[in-house]
């Protein structure tokens, strides 16, 4: 069943195709999508050194579908920064972290799998994800927890002009 939701983007620069920060209310989840060509500008910020889920969107040469790349880290600066230098097809980034440090290994690694899983399950995309991770083990609750946060998630990509969770 749909429900009715509010969403707030703050665009700090003035350029919404730069970057901007994505706030649900009553979720505990940050979004906060950048061009590549903004990450140089903006990677110091607070929340790219905790944990949380991002995805790389962009389009090979040849290839009619995007491609995407699902990653995770405990702190997914570092992780970005090596895309950068190492996976040329991106333009984009959306990273998801939570706004009270309220996801741990587990949780963002479940993520991770699951949108895996989804993005493979609607094959709309080219997933450039070499390794793919078993499903972490979660207690009932923290799984419970973890799936409303894929589905904050899920809900915030048609708004920033990413379908192929769809």
């Amino acid at each position: 069943m749909t429900k009715p939701y509010t969403i707030r983007l703050f665009v700090p620069d003035g350029d919404a195709s730069s970057f901007k920060i994505i706030d649900k209310m009553n979720w505990t989840g940050i979004g906060l999508g950048l061009s590549r060509e903004a990450w140089s500008k903006y990677k110091s910020r607070a929340e790219f050194k905790q944990a949380g889920i991002y995805v790389l969107f962009g389009y090979q040469e040849g290839e009619e579908l995007p491609t995407l790349y699902i990653g995770q880290g405990d702190g997914v600066k570092n992780r970005i920064e090596s895309h950068e230098k190492n996976k040329e097809f991106w333009d984009k980034v959306l990273v998801f972290v939570s706004s009270n440090n309220g996801l741990n290994r587990a949780h963002i690694t479940w993520l991770e799998w699951s949108l895996i899983q989804q993005a493979k399950n609607m094959g709309r995309c080219v997933l450039d994800n070499s390794a793919i991770p078993n499903e972490p083990i979660l207690t009932e609750s923290e799984k419970a927890d973890t799936q409303e946060f894929l589905n904050e998630i899920l809900s915030i990509f048609p708004l920033v002009e990413i379908r192929v969770f769809e």
